[in-house]
């Protein structure tokens, strides 16, 4: 028997040589109508911007004209993936990005709409949820011949940092496919082909080539009006026939795992929260940001699954595809949010993923790459345990889980691991004050940069600290350990005390930054007095003091720091403020969505809507559908060098949204409620569906409306129970500073309302218990609030916005008036007529807009800016 060339290479590569009986049909896949989403985004499609296609085991990562690089966890397959069109009168091939028309983003799959006066040709690219490949289906309109070039450059390999020889790729014309081998020991395997594949090019072999691989898809024209000219994509760390078996697989299942993905972004939509509000583009921000906190969730053949922090395009090599490793204190942080949603499965999977890679000592992951099972990960490689605030934020987010969820189970279950977490959190404190020190623990706000200079204690790693520990108190309660339960609580105390003594300024009104060592010191000798928004993490959880807070605040609302689009880590008057800096000028929606939540928390909320606001905006001015990292500290735009979906910028969309915008405060084990809804003074109504409660479902309608000589505020409830045990809910909306409470009802029976006054509003509470429905009605009048109409920034603007810094009553009876401090850069006036006080005017009484009557500058103010106060009477 002679062998030809093509058989001994296939033995040479551990691969049996293909038969006619392995190779596919060559025919296409039915066509099945496309559903529509009622999310979709579509537009024009936009070079060099982000789009990409992800499910559990696989993901494209490309741009929106169609260039893609290919994954199947660990593996990269190939990059720069994408069309070109052969038709009769052209000699050379159209390039695909020269005719794309349309891109249309949706969850469960893309389209690109590639037009051409003869052609018209939609590429439909998806990845199945639970598969690890991928599929683009074309649909084919043509009046001439119509060939289609795929063209890539295979870049086989696995995740940095592991990586293997010998990988190469060649051609199978039997199975119409290009696949992509690895000569060594391991199973590293791969396919790109498509049943209508031909005259793939050859390559060298033992190879992994530096040219372009291309192949021809030519198909009889009359068949597309009833098929999809499919392209099939599979890798695996696995045999060839093991990974083949899936090609074919995800070919023949198409239309059902189309479906399947569809259906079930559908189920996410319908059944977790959901908002309509006068402001649509904010609810269709929270569909999106449910989407993909969900794609958060990697599932990798070594590892298992567990929540990754971010996706984008790798490039040339096999380095890391933007954030999508598993960072431990991302998926902690996100997991605020996704409690917030009921996103329980994912939470407690992700949780206890990182659990399941926990340091003997007790010390939480910081990353754990792709290829972490191939390679040393644990033992040589600096990355893994690199931070500190890793651990308290995975003890806080067990809290934080266990709180929304009611999931005892998991508390017994984990409570070894939070007992060794806390230990090893416990004992990187040097100096005895109760705060974590960065020397022993790792790195907390600062990554890179001379902000991290001589670091001791950092308020970011200080403040997450003092909020797990307060969360600790209750999970040892829970746990019935009373020995651990003193300890905590003492250490809590001291803690706390010290965040406080140690970081306070008074003469500046701030909080410092850092505790600093000297030369050769062992402790803490001296502070980092910098102006930055790290405070604002333990003023989410409310660890600081309310008085201090409001004036920290205050100054973190300013042009210093906060932007048109969100807040800097660092004032812009500081020395080594730099606008494209990481760590030190780069807006960061991350850091914007605490200080959302700070200001939310202690009742400055026109603060907070403004910036939740802000990080909601970057969902549909970059990446369509997705948050990016980084943003310019100086123009509305992403760095280049940003990660363009970032879960961690995603999730804090949702956490100020649920926490602050709609006050929802839930235990789930005792089945009990705090609805505190902040809603924009100015919104009539707010729609609520799908809400967590941890034992059901609650749904809201709100409306605040002018009624004769009073306002209304009306709250139609919905509870669907889980079980058996009815909600214990207070009801307790933010209402105008100085308002006049009427009166309230339940169920139309008069209540006498609990009334909490603060600086800046009042709260009506009443409560109630809800098995199923019910009606809570306030009736108010008087008092006044402020509006700012900050208008939304356009790609590359400066921050030009005026800033509400402060606002405030003071004097008594008729005396009473509002002073209002602003910002607004230098050379420009705001009429500021945005402070609305309750004109009295019988049965036609509302609130209405005034202007100021008084105005006067004072200082403060960073340099182009100009600050003023206001007085409004």
């Amino acid at each position: 028997m002679r062998f030809g060339p093509r058989f001994l290479l296939a033995l040479a590569l551990g691969h049996a040589p293909a038969t006619n009986a392995q190779a596919p049909p060559p025919v296409g896949v039915p066509r099945f109508a496309i559903p529509a989403s009622p999310i979709a985004l579509a537009g024009s499609p936009r070079p060099g911007v982000y789009l990409a296609e992800v499910g559990r085991r696989a993901a494209l990562f490309g741009d929106e004209t169609g260039s893609f690089e290919v994954w199947a966890w660990p593996l990269k397959l190939v990059q720069d993936l994408h069309l070109a069109f052969k038709i009769p009168e052209y000699d050379a091939p159209i390039p695909a990005a020269q005719v794309a028309q349309q891109v249309i983003v949706r969850p469960e799959g893309q389209t690109i709409v590639y037009s051409h006066p003869t052609f018209t040709v939609r590429a439909h690219v998806h990845v199945p949820l639970d598969e690890p490949g991928a599929v683009i289906l074309l649909e084919v309109e043509s009046v001439r011949p119509l060939d289609i070039l795929v063209q890539m450059r295979a870049d086989f390999n696995l995740a940095w940092p592991g990586g293997f020889g010998g990988g190469n790729i060649y051609w199978d014309e039997e199975r119409h496919s290009f696949v992509l081998s690895q000569g060594g020991v391991h199973h590293y395997s791969g396919f790109v082909g498509s049943p209508f594949a031909t005259g793939g090019t050859s390559h060298p072999a033992h190879d992994a080539p530096t040219v372009p691989s291309q192949f021809t898809l030519r198909f009889d024209p009359g068949r597309t009006p009833r098929e999809y000219i499919p392209i099939v994509m599979a890798g695996g760390p696995a045999p060839s026939d093991s990974v083949w078996s899936v090609y074919l697989r995800i070919l023949a299942n198409a239309p059902a795992s189309w479906g399947a993905k569809a259906e079930h972004y559908r189920v996410l939509r319908e059944e977790s929260l959901s908002l309509r509000s006068p402001d649509p583009e904010l609810d269709r921000a929270l569909e999106w940001a449910k989407v993909n906190l969900d794609r958060q969730r990697v599932c990798n053949p070594d590892l298992g699954c567990g929540l990754v922090a971010g996706f984008g395009r790798a490039g040339s090599g096999n380095f890391r595809p933007g954030f999508g490793w598993y960072f431990g204190g991302d998926a902690a942080i996100n997991s605020f949010a996704m409690d917030g949603l009921g996103q329980f499965d994912l939470v407690r999977e992700g949780l206890a993923f990182l659990a399941k890679y926990q340091r003997a000592d007790g010390k939480i992951a910081h990353e754990i790459s792709h290829a972490a099972a191939r390679l040393p990960w644990f033992e040589e490689y600096p990355y893994t345990f690199f931070h500190g605030d890793t651990t308290p934020f995975w003890l806080l987010a067990c809290y934080e889980y266990w709180k929304a969820s009611g999931d005892g189970a998991f508390l017994k279950q984990f409570w070894p691991n939070m007992v060794k977490a806390y230990r090893w959190s416990k004992a990187t404190d040097l100096d005895g004050d109760g705060l974590m020190d960065n020397p022993k623990a790792g790195a907390g706000a600062i990554e890179v940069g001379g902000l991290g200079d001589d670091l001791w204690t950092d308020i970011y790693l200080a403040g997450v600290w003092v909020s797990a520990l307060d969360g600790m108190q209750h999970l040892a309660t829970e746990a019935r350990d009373p020995a651990l339960l003193h300890e905590v609580e003492a250490l809590h105390t001291r803690a706390a005390q010290a965040l406080e003594r140690r970081f306070w300024l008074e003469r500046g009104g701030i909080y410092a930054f850092a505790l600093l060592r000297g030369e050769g010191a062992d402790t803490a000798i001296r502070l980092n007095d910098a102006l930055t928004v790290w405070p604002t993490t333990a003023m989410a959880f409310g660890q600081l003091q309310r008085d201090r807070a409001e004036r920290m605040l205050t100054e973190v609302a300013s042009a210093k720091l906060t932007t048109d689009w969100g807040t800097r880590p660092l004032s812009q008057e500081h020395p080594l403020y730099e606008p494209l800096h990481y760590n030190n000028g780069a807006v960061w929606p991350f850091v914007t969505g605490f200080a959302a939540l700070a200001q939310y928390r202690y009742h400055r909320a026109w603060s907070g809507f403004e910036l939740l606001r802000d990080v909601a905006r970057t969902t549909f001015d970059f990446a369509r559908g997705h948050n990016p990292e980084l943003l310019s500290g100086a123009f509305y735009r992403p760095l280049d060098t940003a990660v363009p979906d970032q879960f961690f910028a995603t999730s804090m969309l949702v956490t100020p949204l649920v926490r602050g915008l709609l006050g929802l405060d839930v235990n789930a084990a005792g089945c009990t409620a705090r609805f505190a809804p902040a809603l924009p003074p100015l919104w009539a109504f707010l729609d609520i569906r799908q809400a967590s409660t941890g034992c059901g479902r609650l749904g809201a309608s709100l409306t605040q409306t002018a009624s004769g000589d009073r306002m209304l505020y009306r709250l139609i409830l919905r509870h669907e129970m889980t079980g058996q045990r009815p909600l214990h809910l207070r009801v307790a909306p933010v209402l105008p500073v100085d308002a006049e409470v009427l009166g309230a009802t339940v169920d139309r029976k008069a209540v006498e309302p609990t009334i909490a006054r603060t600086l800046h509003d009042t709260e009506a509470g009443v409560e109630l218990t809800l098995a199923d429905s019910g009606t809570v009605e306030i009736a108010y009048r008087g008092g006044a609030f402020v509006a700012p109409n900050s208008p939304a920034p356009s790609v590359g603007d400066r921050s030009t916005q005026t800033r509400v810094l402060e606002f405030r009553p003071e004097g008594e009876g008729s005396r009473r008036q509002y002073r209002l401090t602003l910002e607004s850069p230098t050379g420009t006036t705001d009429p500021a007529c945005f402070v609305y006080r309750w004109q009295n005017a019988g049965q036609g009484s509302r609130y209405g807009p005034v202007c100021p009557a008084e105005r006067r500058p004072v200082v403060g103010a960073p340099a182009g800016w100009g600050r003023e106060e206001l007085v409004y009477r």
